[in-house]
């Protein structure tokens, strides 16, 4: 049996990434193939955990704090990582170049024969942006053995120009299980029971970490225009992250409290999804999000910036 090391710079919660691949590891041949997730960061997700311990696999955590030095600590956590555990293949997953670089050359220099590299997302193009990618690029072109992408959009943000012209990448695209995302009148009416929403209501929606990328400030006010139009509108956000507690004092500035539903993480999605009229994506940057297409395929209609790959 093969063990491949799954590697992630932030906390392993229940975002895109950790969806993606646990969509794919739920429906893999584990007989032949064994994944095990390492983070130098936190679990904020129990379940997660459990589920990937009863399928075989195993979480490492360093549960440092994220947001202090987190360049500094994925660097030492994972090189001492490899240093005690002997894998074949390591696969890093982030929307951060430095850690696709830097993790590629650490799996390089434990001497790990097959080190994917995989872009999950773009970013803003500034100059901070156009330095990192600049310094990235002889990482990228002399450490990977492999480039996975979740989009071409995905790509051209994350790799050296040679590997996009040369077609040295492969996309895999963010598939869901059509059997949970669906649509689902009784599941709906139940959850609109259970979240105390009366049938009528028009519900947007949006799931995501509350993160600068995922521009909630924006969705705000989105939504507080709807309101006027419409003050029985109600918005679910599903989800935790840093910024929860701005988001939260711009609704309570806005008088919006009644009217927008803080979720949390949570495990019935595709329950929430029904219960929605419209989902709502504002992100400044993404790759292939995974919830735009469990959304689309629960066959709500899907809002986004033109940022979202089609």
């Amino acid at each position: 049996m093969i063990r491949v090391l799954e590697v992630f710079r932030e906390p392993m919660a229940n975002g895109g990434q950790e969806s993606f691949l646990m969509n794919m590891y739920r429906n893999m041949d584990r007989t032949k193939v064994q994944l095990d997730f390492l983070t130098p960061f936190t679990c904020d997700n129990p379940d997660l955990k459990m589920e990937i311990e009863s399928m075989g696999g195993q979480m490492f955590t360093y549960d440092h704090p994220f947001g202090e030095n987190n360049n500094a600590v994925f660097k030492e956590s994972v090189q001492d990582f490899l240093a005690n555990h002997p894998y074949s293949i390591v696969h890093f997953h982030s929307g951060s170049t430095y850690a696709l670089m830097e993790g590629a050359k650490l799996a390089h220099d434990a001497g790990i024969p097959v080190r994917v590299v995989h872009s999950h997302c773009g970013g803003f193009k500034n100059l901070k942006y156009h330095v990192i990618k600049t310094l990235s690029i002889p990482y990228l072109l002399k450490y990977p053995t492999d480039y996975l992408a979740c989009s071409d959009l995905a790509a051209e943000w994350k790799f050296p120009k040679s590997v996009i012209r040369n077609h040295r990448y492969t996309v895999i695209h963010n598939a869901v299980d059509t059997d949970q995302f669906r649509l689902d009148p009784d599941l709906r009416m139940k959850t609109r029971e259970t979240l105390g929403i009366p049938e009528v209501v028009p519900v947007l929606g949006h799931v995501g970490r509350f993160s600068l990328q995922k521009n909630h400030s924006f969705l705000i006010d989105i939504f507080a225009a709807v309101h006027r139009k419409s003050p029985e509108a109600i918005l679910l956000l599903a989800g935790a992250g840093e910024l929860e507690p701005e988001i939260r004092d711009k609704v309570k500035a806005l008088d919006l409290e009644n009217s927008v539903k803080f979720l949390g993480l949570r495990k019935d999605i595709p329950a929430l999804m029904n219960a929605m009229d419209v989902f709502v994506l504002p992100s400044f940057f993404e790759g292939l999000p995974v919830v735009g297409v469990e959304a689309q395929a629960t066959g709500l209609p899907v809002i986004t910036s033109t940022a979202v790959a089609r």
